[in-house]
């Protein structure tokens, strides 16, 4: 028979050292500090965390600040005590009430804090900064926050997550500055120029994951000569890009052509084509062979240009919002070759509509229910009811036997909360 003092033997303390931390790892680094009251054993324990994560801080305060700092230099100064200095991964997701509050308390000691770190070998790396108005933060009369100099000393970096920085005053020369990165995201960022992100992305050659959102480059530069220079940019190790939203309209999308998922400006990659047509007619436009999940935003005329280069796609999704800039094409021809993808490998087709003119996107989604052959859904997202596409594309010819076609209703998606669903 099982004694009572038998049944409240705490099996978890009993663990090895190693598989608790490896547990407390999970936890943000504020729950893994509290159960050092647990018992003797659990005292020390969380100074051999390999992971310090804050996640959701908000500091409303000069007063909010200083208590935080405090804490975060106290857990690092005991670590340090007990001879503990390994930091595999830093996670910092902090807002601050306004941006002068984040320049004064908060900026110079982030700095500090990556200073330490990447001493360790870190290898994952989060620093997602904001304020309660983000428009406020990023006026240029504040500027970004400038990127600490000693994370490009870091190269055993695997995984690097920013928001919020500025790249600006760096100089890059085009070495390998993170050679074992694979994920890279970077939101709200400033370059000096275009060239400079580059030679960023050119210093990451095993990378598999690359989001960019709201990226700037002052000033802007001519994409031509710039794109010549890197015309051989590659990364052949990426499944996954999203480049939405930044200020340069054209990118190397040759680097891009090994990926499986992309999310990208339509006229990023139309315009892409057009330089190197110009300037090398006679080199061949990359084919993106792995692709099978494609996401396009504007421009619903070039589409079909675009999915020529994708033989092997599966899933496509477009998102059109209001104004369309560039070579506006007034009236739509429907091209004399049907991409591949349409007449072998399209599965999945979801359309979100603005009100700008519902009547040139009906006119591309009646030719892909022409030619896609084995298509099995069709999904049209509209902010009103459209009873007159409803019946527009009820008599359209379908090639898929098994298509079925849903129209859906939804509210404004801002550019934000697409970025959100890419992340």
């Amino acid at each position: 028979m099982q004694t009572a003092e038998a049944s409240t033997v705490d099996i978890i303390s009993s663990l090895p050292e190693a598989i608790l931390c490896h547990i407390l790892s999970f936890a943000t680094t504020k729950e893994a500090v509290a159960t050092s009251v647990l018992s003797k054993r659990w005292i020390h324990l969380w100074n051999h965390v390999n992971n310090l994560n804050f996640p959701d801080i908000k500091v409303y305060s000069d007063r909010c600040s200083l208590s935080f700092n405090e804490f975060v230099y106290s857990l690092l100064f005991d670590r340090e005590a007990v001879g503990y200095n390994v930091i595999n991964g830093f996670s910092l997701d902090i807002q601050y009430h306004y941006a002068d509050l984040a320049r004064r308390l908060g900026l110079h000691n982030i700095t500090k804090w990556i200073n330490l770190a990447v001493k360790s070998k870190l290898k994952y790396l989060r620093l997602r900064l904001s304020t309660y108005d983000l428009d406020y933060y990023i006026d240029v009369r504040y500027g970004y926050a400038k990127l600490p100099v000693s994370i490009f000393t870091c190269r055993t970096l695997v995984s690097l997550d920013l928001r919020c920085f500025s790249f600006e005053g760096f100089t890059f020369t085009g070495f390998s500055s993170f050679p074992s990165l694979k994920v890279l995201r970077l939101e709200y960022f400033k370059f000096s120029k275009f060239r400079d992100f580059l030679l960023f992305i050119a210093g990451c050659p095993i990378l598999e994951v690359l989001q960019i959102y709201r990226t700037e480059f002052l000033p802007l530069e001519e994409d031509s000569l710039t794109l010549k220079e890197f015309k051989i940019l590659s990364l052949p190790k990426l499944t996954r890009a999203d480049l939405y939203g930044f200020r340069s309209q054209c990118f190397p999308v040759n680097a891009l052509s090994t990926a499986k998922y992309l999310c990208i400006d339509t006229l990023k990659v139309h315009r892409w084509y057009k330089v190197n047509r110009m300037q090398h007619p006679y080199d061949v436009v990359p084919i993106f062979h792995n692709l099978t999940h494609l996401e396009l935003h504007n421009r619903w005329d070039l589409v079909v240009q675009v999915l020529h280069q994708c033989p092997k796609l599966q899933n496509l999704t477009l998102y059109k919002y209001g104004y369309e800039d560039g070579d506006y094409q007034e009236n739509w021809v429907e091209p004399e070759f049907v991409p591949q993808c349409l007449l072998s490998s399209l599965r999945n087709f979801t359309i979100h509509h603005d009100l700008s003119d519902l009547q040139k996107e009906l006119m591309l989604e009646q030719y892909i229910l022409k030619n896609a052959r084995i298509l099995q859904t069709m999904t049209i997202r509209c902010m009103t009811k459209e009873p007159k596409t409803e019946r527009t594309l009820s008599m359209c010819p379908v090639a898929s036997a098994t298509c079925q076609i849903t129209f859906e209703r939804h509210s404004y998606l801002c550019t934000h909360d697409v970025y959100a669903h890419m992340m």
